[in-house]
């Protein structure tokens, strides 16, 4: 089961910094191009210099490191005075009501997937080496990994509910109040390490972040801290966590709106609409049952209403895998769409590069308006979090962004250092 412990963290220095809606930042992988130029003239101090450093090269992750010692040595960031976990709440609208999602920023003790951290969801090895040359020169774990648990005890949420003092830091981003409580009392700390220490916790986001502390861990374990990672941990049964869908992509599609309607007949039940709206409302109904997913083919401006009907075929394509990695719409979409109608392989790395993503918390139907490079857009509902932690714990995954967590936990909240940090 997981090992959780409190440590000292670093934060931005309240007496300098007092605006922390300029410096925190999205987590690196959800930052385009253009964002990461906004928050650089947001700050000199902001958090995309560290986390997501604009150099050229190599010299990014030299520079992310020379800043998180300068900024120390500023006092722009100061240690926390005793070892501490942090209480995360993030305050947002949903469906016109009000939720608190409560996490907890912790130090979890990093050990082989599959044994107390479990994964969802299939990773990118080029990913892997760039945060690992990033926690290789700053010894430190500036992102957040958010995971999951299962607490029908609420014991986090309990412990959020009677903190004595105000929060350290308080501030909207991007429609979200962030409130961060430093929490040194023992009997608080005891309360949630004993509730960590008898579950499985899975990992929401951040995937590629934790394979990397354990690989870096693993080469050098002789480094003080190397061995436990900066995490964030969220209760499932909290009111707050959203799984978003996550939609697909495709560009260089060259084949028509006939051909296409024919090939998915073989494993569907198809209906035609024109335009993509009618589609995205029912795939996004969540009353509606599995198996039932979209596409907006943008030269014939159609949409297609898809409803599997091949679910005995299910055992021999994916024969290896649990019935609800086998029943997962994601899983569906990938090898009876993508593949057999669009030809393309989620499993080659070529193929990879026709896909692109779209997801977000506002509506589909805007996302798609942005979106300019794609011939056929797939729709999809994203998984139960009871299907998440049930492949997870048959020691299965699901493709990669077959999830989107909302919202997600941001960067310079808290960094966590180790080894030779100062």
């Amino acid at each position: 089961m997981a090992n959780i412990y409190p440590f000292k963290g670093w934060r931005y220095n309240s007496k300098l910094i007092n605006d922390f809606t300029k410096v925190i930042v999205p987590p690196y992988d959800v930052i385009s191009p253009s964002e990461q130029n906004a928050y650089y003239k947001k700050s000199p101090h902001n958090y995309i210099r560290i986390n997501l450093n604009r150099s050229a090269g190599e010299d990014r992750y030299f520079d992310a490191a020379n800043t998180l010692v300068l900024w120390k040595n500023e006092g722009i960031l100061v240690e926390e005075e005793k070892e501490a976990l942090y209480i995360l709440s993030q305050s947002f609208e949903n469906e016109g009501k009000r939720i608190d999602r409560v996490g907890c920023i912790c130090s979890l003790e990093l050990t082989e997937l599959g044994i107390s951290v479990l994964p969802h969801e299939q990773t990118n090895e080029k990913h892997l080496q760039d945060r690992y040359k990033l926690m290789e020169t700053t010894n430190a774990n500036p992102g957040q990994i958010f995971m999951c648990y299962q607490d029908d005890d609420l014991v986090l949420e309990g412990i959020y509910e009677t903190l004595p003092h105000a929060p350290v830091i308080d501030c909207e981003l991007d429609e979200i109040r962030y409130t961060l409580f430093v929490v040194t009392d023992a009997d608080s700390i005891s309360k949630f390490k004993t509730c960590i220490s008898t579950k499985d916790v899975v990992i929401a986001d951040g995937h590629h972040r934790y394979k990397t502390a354990l690989r870096y861990y693993q080469n050098n374990p002789d480094i003080s801290g190397a061995e436990n990672v900066m995490v964030t941990l969220v209760n499932s049964n909290n009111p707050g966590m959203n799984v978003l869908p996550t939609h697909r992509l495709i560009k260089d599609v060259k084949i028509g709106i006939d051909e296409i309607m024919t090939s998915l007949q073989t494993h569907f039940d198809v209906e035609w609409f024109s335009g993509p709206e009618k589609v995205i409302k029912i795939v996004e109904d969540e009353n509606n049952g599995k198996g039932q997913m979209g596409i907006y083919h943008r030269e014939s401006n159609t949409g297609l209403l898809l409803n599997f009907h091949s679910w005995k075929e299910l055992i021999n394509v994916f024969n290896d895998q649990c019935q609800a990695a086998q029943e997962l719409d994601t899983n569906i979409l990938h090898s009876f769409v993508m593949k057999d109608v669009f030809g393309v392989d989620t499993s080659h790395q070529q193929d990879l590069k026709k896909i692109s993503y779209m997801r977000g918390n506002k509506p589909t139907i805007n996302l798609l308006k942005e979106e300019r490079h794609f011939d056929v857009a797939c729709f999809v509902r994203p998984p139960s979090l009871d299907e998440i932690f049930t492949i997870a714990k048959a020691g299965e995954t699901m493709p990669q962004k077959s999830t989107f967590f909302f919202p997600k936990v941001y960067s310079g909240l808290v960094t966590r250092c180790f080894g030779n940090e100062k």
